[in-house]
């Protein structure tokens, strides 16, 4: 009896329930009561669901992470756990709420990477055991409860309209300050007036002439 094995595929063989090792791509010659699990070693993306976990704070925060990850030893994925996919799981799970309980919820969405690495170092040696590499955690999404999210857009639309009341404010005082500034020079010069509206007269005088 003969078996294929594929570039990306490893086997884990057994014969008569004894584990005879790991074979690599190819066409194997096996014997007809050998037992071979096929392993795929090609990098592969879990999401675990998401998962409310309450901050340091006491706020309950969603939060979702990505996990890339890849079978590095097909001997200790069959051997080690019969659902070692499911363990993985698990581990990043547990290391994720670890990471977010200690943090208070203002800090989970800015903690993003440090969150991530948190979680890469918790689970990397539990996977190796489980014959798996992890190459890279990430956060993905970090949900603040309806009423945080909707306190925090008031508090984007106050600091927009306190902007706008500042600059109207400005401009106010500015415009008094050059009133301010015209009332102390009629006040010094009063020739000034006179040649202002001596100014305004032959404006006035021109407009007229030219409808007419």
């Amino acid at each position: 009896m003969k078996k294929t094995l594929y570039p990306w595929e490893r086997g884990v063989r057994f014969d008569h329930g004894t584990l005879m090792g790991e074979l690599g791509p190819g066409r194997h010659r096996m014997r007809l009561r050998s037992v071979l699990h096929r392993v795929d070693i090609r990098p592969r993306t879990m999401t675990p669901a998401a998962q409310d976990v309450p901050t340091a704070d006491g706020v309950l925060v969603r939060v979702t992470v990505v996990v890339r990850w890849a079978v590095t030893s097909a001997t200790k994925f069959v051997v080690e756990s019969a659902a070692p996919e499911d363990e993985l799981y698990t581990a990043v799970q547990l290391a994720l709420r670890g990471a977010v309980v200690t943090r208070a919820h203002s800090a989970v969405d800015p903690e993003r990477e440090a969150i991530s690495a948190e979680v890469l170092a918790a689970v990397t040696e539990r996977a190796a055991d489980l014959g798996i590499s992890v190459a890279e955690v990430a956060v993905r999404d970090v949900v603040m409860p309806g009423e945080l999210r909707r306190a925090a857009l008031a508090e984007l639309v106050a600091a927009s309209e306190g902007r706008a009341a500042l600059e109207r404010a400005r401009g106010e005082t500015a415009a008094l300050r050059s009133l301010l500034n015209a009332a102390r020079l009629a006040e010094e010069h009063p020739a000034l007036l006179e040649l202002r509206a001596l100014q305004t007269a032959s404006t006035v005088v021109v407009e007229r002439a030219k409808r007419a």
